[in-house]
């Protein structure tokens, strides 16, 4: 039997007047997210005789009303479950594409308009966060999916004090948020200007989708009163997304990518995520060398060059394997071995293309965010 405690890991940012409870403690599991009221309301649910997915989840519940620049049930998200049992269980919960997307809806005269993949109707895919969440405590969780909403409709319906943090994130973004009526109305004061820190947040319409969401399930946002309004906006400002694009929507259940480091094994998220395909292959690069024996700036020298060597394979191999071929051998280890060679401890070396990582042809895997995880006592980790 282990024993650990709670801990929130805060945005430095935030200032203490606004989030004055920066940790909570408990003593049969771990909880880690950018916001204490998140991470309050998953410790809450565990103490509560929930496990570690029901944490996941009820933060990441949370965290769509109170980080809504980097979550909420209107994007997608990835999750990565390790159960008791040792097995391991990727989630993918990635937005698709509307069914009526073509190659060159963002194209203006010919040429690539950027603004028109970034914001507006035709920057929208299908959320899928929503079906993930609701996957994976039907599947692993212990609790009903109303219970996961209840601490966001409250924070939604009662609101709370933004910090500087998002106070910061809606000035930076106001000219874009003024464009809508719904943002303008949430995150802009009656004069007109952008929320301070300290304002209190309330969100009445997302605290009546969440509350729908909990009296008739998932079905209310994919099937029904959400789907259809987002439809009904879409036809009439040039969109393309459908209400039969939400009803169409379902989860993917990927394999996850297993590698080691120094002996421990290491569980990753497959594509379309990067996270899991170059953490492993950055780690088989650095585990051709001593890093213990470097002084602070050689290590830190080797570790960036490493992962600029990876990062150069991100951006021309990863993509959706749904539609791309991602090649398995970025993931292996004499792949990483013949990176390792190029590095040079005397000088950073220009990395002006991509590799060619083993069967890059036939040998693939198969077809602003936030970051948050728990585990519990009985040995389960999100």
């Amino acid at each position: 039997m282990f024993r650990l405690s709670y801990l929130a890991v805060v945005a430095a940012t935030l200032p203490i007047s606004i989030h004055a409870r920066e940790t909570a403690t408990f003593t049969k599991g771990v909880v880690a997210t950018v916001h204490p009221i998140a991470t309050d309301a998953a410790v809450e649910i565990m103490k509560s005789g929930g496990n570690a997915i029901d944490a996941a989840v009820t933060a990441g519940l949370t965290l769509g009303v109170v980080d809504p620049a980097n979550s909420g049930i209107g994007g997608g998200c990835f999750i990565l479950i390790r159960l008791a049992d040792g097995t391991v269980h990727a989630i993918d919960g990635r937005e698709t594409a509307p069914a009526a997307s073509a190659p060159d809806m963002y194209l203006v005269d010919g040429k690539a308009d950027t603004a028109l993949s970034q914001t507006g109707p035709l920057a929208s895919g299908v959320p899928g966060a929503l079906a993930a969440y609701a996957h994976a405590v039907a599947q692993f969780g212990k609790k009903p999916l109303a219970e996961h909403l209840a601490p966001g409709i409250r924070a939604a319906r009662d609101g709370f004090r933004i910090g500087g943090s998002e106070a910061r994130k809606i000035s930076r973004h106001a000219e874009d948020l003024r464009k809508f009526g719904g943002s303008r109305q949430v995150f802009f004061g009656a004069d007109g200007k952008p929320h301070p820190a300290g304002t209190l947040l309330v969100q009445g319409d997302l605290a009546a989708t969440y509350q729908g969401i909990a009296d008739r399930g998932p079905d209310y946002f994919y099937k029904g009163p959400v789907a259809e309004k987002v439809g009904a906006w879409m036809r009439e400002n040039g969109g393309i997304l459908t209400a039969a694009d939400f009803a169409g929507y379902s989860v993917k259940l990927r394999e996850p990518i297993v590698s080691s480091y120094r002996g421990h094994r290491i569980y990753g998220f497959p594509p379309a995520s990067s996270g899991g395909v170059h953490v492993a292959q950055i780690l088989n690069i650095l585990e051709n060398f001593d890093l213990a024996a470097m002084d602070e700036a050689d290590r830190i020298h080797t570790i960036a060059e490493a992962m600029k060597l990876a990062f150069a394979d991100r951006a021309h191999w990863l993509g959706d394997p749904d539609f791309t071929k991602v090649p398995k051998g970025l993931a292996d280890p004499g792949y990483a071995k013949t990176l390792a060679r190029r590095i040079d401890s005397a000088r950073a070396i220009p990395v002006e293309k991509h590799g060619l990582p083993p069967e890059w042809e036939t040998n693939v895997f198969g077809r602003h965010t936030t970051h948050f995880s728990a585990a519990d006592a009985e040995g389960n980790w999100v």
